[in-house]
């Protein structure tokens, strides 16, 4: 009897500490949460950028353009702050882009001409010439080369005699288009092109020379290049490596070197 009641005892003073112990628990404060440290919003500007693609020679319009907020210590040299041109929008609409601008690029005015200038003489670039060469639409690749594309230049003699065939010879390669007719890559898509064109080419001095007498010597094709195979700097490397521009002119095959 009397171990029975120390058992009791026992498991009661047990009862007793567990509970005792569960209440400290639950009475004891969570710790809180340390506050995040502040930081500080960047300070922003207002750029103007493209608000959609805008095509080399295209006239910009209102719909072109939007004012976007911008970090201001990333913005990029020589864009637009409307800070700084508040009224830049109006300045800037009409004026014709002389490289392609894209979709939220920045505007800069280095990339724009006015319109009281040549445009032809405008968008050419620094060292460059333009030059016309008569073709057809048969020798456009069905007529599917438009203004921006980059394009090989085929000269085709014709048969010296009864016994020779005729022959052509690639004179130029990665050669830009810059207008068919008057049409430019901004206008592609507001003009018809007539099946018989005139290409203006963008070339080098040299290269001008090259067209100019090979249009003496028989009919040149325009073959157009693929979009992955037609990089800005894909005609100087292979210049070099063929070391100058084989041309043709009445029956003697010559070569040019290229600057």
């Amino acid at each position: 009897m009397k171990h029975a009641r120390l058992l009791v005892l026992g498991v009661a003073l047990g009862a007793g500490l567990l509970a005792a112990r569960m209440v400290m628990t639950k009475s004891t404060p969570e710790p809180l949460p340390m506050p995040a440290p502040e930081v500080a919003a960047p300070e922003t500007e207002d750029v103007l950028v493209a608000s959609k693609d805008i095509l080399l020679g295209s006239k910009l319009n209102a719909a072109d353009l939007a004012w976007n907020t911008w970090p201001k210590d990333s913005m990029p040299k020589g864009v637009i702050s409307k800070v700084v041109e508040p009224e830049a929008m109006d300045t800037y609409v009409g004026q014709i882009a002389k490289s392609p601008i894209y979709e939220g690029e920045p505007i800069r005015p280095q990339r724009l001409v006015n319109t009281d200038r040549g445009f032809m003489a405008a968008i050419l670039p620094k060292g460059k010439r333009a030059i016309a060469v008569r073709v057809e639409a048969e020798t456009t690749a069905g007529g599917f080369i438009l203004p921006g594309d980059k394009v090989d230049l085929i000269l085709t003699k014709g048969r010296e005699n009864q016994q020779s065939a005729p022959s052509s010879e690639t004179i130029l390669e990665n050669v830009r288009v810059l207008a068919i007719d008057t049409t430019t890559a901004g206008e592609q898509d507001e003009k018809n092109l007539d099946p018989k064109r005139t290409a203006t080419l963008e070339l080098t001095p040299t290269e001008a020379e090259v067209v100019a007498q090979a249009q003496q010597a028989g009919t040149i094709s325009l073959a157009l290049r693929s979009a992955q195979d037609s990089s800005d700097d894909a005609e100087s490397e292979v210049m070099r490596e063929r070391g100058g521009v084989n041309f043709v002119k009445y029956g003697i095959s010559s070569q040019a070197a290229t600057k």
